[in-house]
């Protein structure tokens, strides 16, 4: 949601024009998949690989539609996520296209809410976990970015498993939501999710208003009933294999991305269940005493970010401007480098310290399931109440 702060805005809109540099707008920050706090934005350092400026003329130096500083709003998910797009995407954006864009940093259930209730005059662009898509699609919130060949020309080059809900939302990265070990408090390598959950012995548990949350509750409905992972599971099951085989090794709940990585390398516990790849590829690449189980049994849980364009965006145009360079080959490999993610463009390429941390490829992504996220929304509430007396 833009800032109502017209002295800011129009500051920043100096800036801009000077030379200067560009402003952020301050947002709400925290994560349905991991994440808090809040902190101003900035995109005035990123690398933008590019020497358009406007023209004058209706396009830019570079033939790119001139918006003539119009502004446009981008909701984003929280941590490697956020810092990336204000890095790379925004500036070259802005720069392509003559754009000021404002960004708020929410979680994807706070960005579903700021859909629902400001559903005539939402923000511009949405970019939430695939679980959000489901529920904006199901509500009519989305533009479907299919229905806009030429202006998101981009979308024909992403694997059609990366196209969500009819084109409601298209993902721009993929990983695994897993769980982690430290290596050092390990005499073996778990082989199973299973395996992790009841040997540790000293977890961390993911907060069930996390996305996580579920779907370690699937997993252990999953592994409970012998079912697939991705089908309306009996949770009951599942509640009671966690009280007897997880519950005895809990020794906290992590309530933030830092802390969870800080208890984690520290030893002060043994495992996080479960956790996002891309969290943790700036720890292994420091060469922190960690091991993402990635492709455990059952089939691991898929995680995909993607965007959005609202249906009644104010600058509907511009919107899908952003959403085409966020699905760009350019972009996905800044990704990958920066998070150690897989690409969804069939012209893109997996960073190759990505590929050694263990970043899923478009083939290796069928290994993967997303839950039935339909099921999780209708029994969220009910599920986390019981899960709150499990694990009081």
């Amino acid at each position: 949601m833009p800032s109502n702060d017209r002295g800011n805005q129009d500051r920043r809109r100096f800036l801009k024009l000077s030379g200067a540099g560009t402003l952020g707008i301050t947002g709400l920050a925290g994560c349905l998949t991991g994440g808090g706090g809040s902190s101003a934005t900035s995109t005035s350092s990123g690398d933008t690989s590019s020497d358009e400026t406007s023209s004058g003329s209706g396009t830019t130096s570079s033939g790119a539609k001139d918006f003539g500083g119009k502004e446009i709003s981008v909701m984003l998910n929280v941590g490697a996520i956020s810092t990336i797009h204000k890095k790379y995407l925004i500036p070259r954006v802005e720069e392509k296209y003559n754009l000021n864009i404002n960004t708020q940093t929410a979680v994807t259930t706070t960005q579903l809410t700021k859909l629902q209730a400001n559903q005539d005059s939402p923000p511009d662009v949405v970019v939430p976990d695939v679980i959000g898509i489901e529920k904006a699609s199901r509500k009519g919130w989305l533009e479907p970015l299919t229905d806009h060949p030429d202006a998101v020309p981009e979308v024909d080059n992403i694997y059609d498993k990366f196209v969500h809900y009819d084109g409601a939302g298209v993902s721009w990265e993929v990983g695994e939501v897993l769980p982690v070990i430290n290596t050092s408090l390990w005499d073996n390598t778990p082989q199973s999710h299973a395996d992790v959950m009841k040997n540790s012995n000293s977890t961390a548990l993911v907060p069930f208003s996390w996305s996580g949350g579920p779907y370690l509750l699937l997993m252990a409905s999953a592994i409970a009933t012998g079912n697939s992972f991705n089908s309306e599971l009996d949770v009951q099951a599942g509640f009671d294999w966690l009280e007897t085989n997880l519950k005895p090794n809990v020794t906290t709940t992590y309530q933030g991305v830092a802390s969870a990585k800080q208890q984690l390398a520290s030893g002060n516990v043994d495992a996080l269940n479960l956790f996002w790849d891309y969290m943790l590829f700036d720890m292994w690449k420091r060469g922190a005493s960690i091991d993402p189980l990635f492709r455990l049994e059952p089939a691991g849980v898929a995680f995909a970010e993607a965007v959005g364009v609202t249906k009644n965006a104010p600058n509907q145009e511009a919107a899908f401007a952003y959403a085409n360079e966020c699905l760009s080959p350019w972009f996905q490999e800044k990704a990958s480098a920066a998070m150690g993610c897989g690409v969804t463009n069939k012209n893109a390429t997996v960073n190759a310290k990505a590929k050694e941390f263990g970043a899923v490829t478009s083939d290796e992504f069928d290994q993967l399931a997303f839950p039935d996220f339909g099921y999780i929304w209708e029994n969220r509430s009910d599920w986390a109440e019981q899960w709150n007396n499990t694990f009081s």
